[in-house]
């Protein structure tokens, strides 16, 4: 088989409607529909917390099948210490 492009432009050129038919699954969660960090606190925003960049409101903490996300990048995140022997 002759590609026009190479696999990743292929997809990166795709539309979402497109790319979502490539999918081996045919169910997906998109990004807009997993909580951000902040949506799950309960605690009031104040007004200089509203205007900042702040990492709480770019960083998702989700419980599940992670197959199924249509998200950008997974962080899988270990405690360190676990990893290493203790002499």
């Amino acid at each position: 088989m002759v590609y026009l492009f190479s696999p990743k432009d292929r997809v990166l050129n795709m539309s979402l409607e497109e790319r979502r038919k490539e999918y081996r699954r045919s169910e997906c969660i998109p990004l807009d529909k997993i909580f951000t960090w902040r949506q799950t606190q309960s605690k009031e925003v104040t007004v200089e917390e509203e205007s900042k960049d702040l990492l709480i409101d770019r960083v998702s903490l989700y419980k599940g099948d992670i197959t199924i996300l249509e998200v950008d990048a997974i962080v899988n995140a270990v405690l360190s210490s676990s990893h290493h022997s203790i002499l």
